[in-house]
C-alpha cells in the first residue's frame, strides 16, 4: 500500500497512487491501465473519472454513470472501472437497457464488503424500467470481474430474461460476484429465463470463484435454469459457488445444456453448493442438470458438490454426459445432504 503525502493542489502523481492503492484492495494486482471511479450517488459523468471524490478543480472526481465509466476506460490497456459501494441501495449503478461489455483485459471491481451474496457494488434496473431480456452481456474477453451483483428484476418481468450473457468472450474471471437473475414474478415463470447463459461461438474458459448464481427470494415456476450452455463451451470452472433455489415446481433446473455440441470438452463444478430451500416451502426439484441432447459434445464433471432440495444430479441425458468425483457417488444419493438421524 503507498500513501500521499499532499503538498498544495491535487497532482497527477497523487491520483495515480489513489488508484493504485485501490487496485490492490480490489485483489488486482495490474502492472498497467488507469483505474475509473464510478459513484452512483456522488459521481457526476462530467468528471474525468481520476479520483474517488470529487476535487476542488471541478474536473477530477467519480463518474457517475457505468456507461459514463465504461466508455472512459481504453480496451486492451487493462484499465479498471471501480464501484464505489456506500453501504445501502443508493449507490446502484442503474442499467435500463441492455448494456454489453465488449472491451477486452477491461476489467470492473467493486469497493464494498467481499461476502457472497447481496453485495452493495451492485447493478440493477431502476423501478420504472420496461423489461428487457439480455440484462447485462460480456463479449470481451480477458476481463477480470470482483465484488460485483447483477441484479436482474423489474417491477414486471419479461419473458425469457437472462442477467449475465456471455458470448463471444473467454477466459475472464469472476470473483465473488452474486449473478442475481429471474429477480421478478414474470420472469422466474418463464421456461426460457436464466442467471447466467454461457455461449454460443465457443466462448470458454472463464473461471467463477466463491460466486452466487440465482436467488431464492423469488420462487421459480417453469423449468427455466441458473446456467445454461449453448454452443461449445469449453472448460469453464465454477469453484466453491452457491446455487440457491426457491420453486414451486419440480422441473427446475440447476444446469442446461441445449442443442448438439453445447459443450466442448468438460465444464467443471468444484466444491460448489446448490441448495433449494425446501425447509422455507420450496418444492423439491427432480433433477440438478438435463441435455436437451444426447450428443453434448462433451461433459460435465462435479468434484466435492452436494445438494440438497433436488431428487439426483441429472436426468437420462444428464446422467449420461456427467462424472461425479466424491464420496458415495450414485445417481440418486451421491452428494446429497441428509438430515441427520
Amino acid at each position: 500500500m503507498d500513501f500521499v503525502t499532499q503538498v498544495g493542489a491535487f497532482t497527477g502523481l497523487s491520483a495515480d497512487i489513489i488508484n493504485r492503492n485501490f487496485a490492490m484492495l480490489s485483489g488486482l494486482t495490474l502492472g498497467q491501465g488507469t483505474a475509473f471511479f464510478l459513484d452512483p450517488s456522488l459521481g457526476n459523468d462530467a468528471y474525468n473519472g481520476l479520483a474517488p471524490t470529487a476535487q476542488s478543480d471541478g474536473v477530477t472526481g467519480p463518474k457517475r454513470s457505468l456507461p459514463g465509466a465504461y466508455n472512459a476506460a481504453a480496451a486492451s490497456h487493462n484499465d479498471t472501472v471501480v464501484l464505489l459501494a456506500n453501504g445501502a441501495t443508493s449507490a446502484t449503478a442503474r442499467i435500463d437497457s441492455a448494456f454489453t461489455w465488449a472491451k477486452s483485459e477491461t476489467h470492473f471491481v467493486g469497493i464494498c464488503s467481499p461476502v457472497l451474496l447481496s453485495q452493495r457494488s451492485r447493478m440493477a434496473p431502476s423501478t420504472t424500467t420496461t423489461a428487457f431480456a439480455n440484462f447485462f452481456t460480456i463479449s470481451g474477453s480477458g476481463c477480470a470481474f470482483a465484488d460485483l451483483q447483477w441484479f436482474d428484476g423489474f417491477t414486471t418481468g419479461t419473458t425469457a430474461q437472462i442477467c449475465l450473457t456471455i458470448t463471444t468472450g473467454s477466459r475472464n474471471s469472476f470473483q465473488r460476484c452474486h449473478i442475481a437473475g429471474m429477480g421478478d414474478t414474470t420472469s422466474a415463470a418463464d421456461a426460457g429465463s436464466r442467471s447466467l447463459k454461457i455461449g454460443s461461438n465457443g466462448s470458454g474458459e472463464n473461471l467463477f470463484e466463491d460466486c452466487t448464481i440465482g436467488v431464492d427470494t423469488i420462487t421459480r415456476s417453469a423449468a427455466n435454469a441458473s446456467v445454461e450452455f449453448a454452443g461449445a463451451t469449453p472448460r469453464n470452472t465454477f469453484r466453491r459457488c452457491h446455487f440457491p433455489f426457491m420453486t414451486s415446481s419440480a422441473t427446475v433446473l440447476g444446469i442446461l445444456g441445449t442443442g448438439n455440441g453445447c459443450v466442448d470438452r468438460y465444464n467443471i463444478f468444484e466444491s460448489c453448493r446448490f441448495i433449494n430451500a425446501t425447509k422455507s416451502t420450496s418444492t423439491g426439484m427432480t433433477a440438478l442438470l438435463s441435455f436437451t441432447t444426447a450428443s453434448p459434445g462433451g461433459m460435465i464433471i462435479f468434484t466435492d458438490c452436494a445438494m440438497v432440495g433436488v431428487t439426483k444430479f441429472g436426468d437420462t441425458n444428464g446422467l449420461a454426459n456427467s462424472f461425479l468425483d466424491m464420496a458415495a457417488v450414485s445417481a440418486s444419493a451421491g452428494g446429497l445432504m441428509l438430515a441427520p438421524t
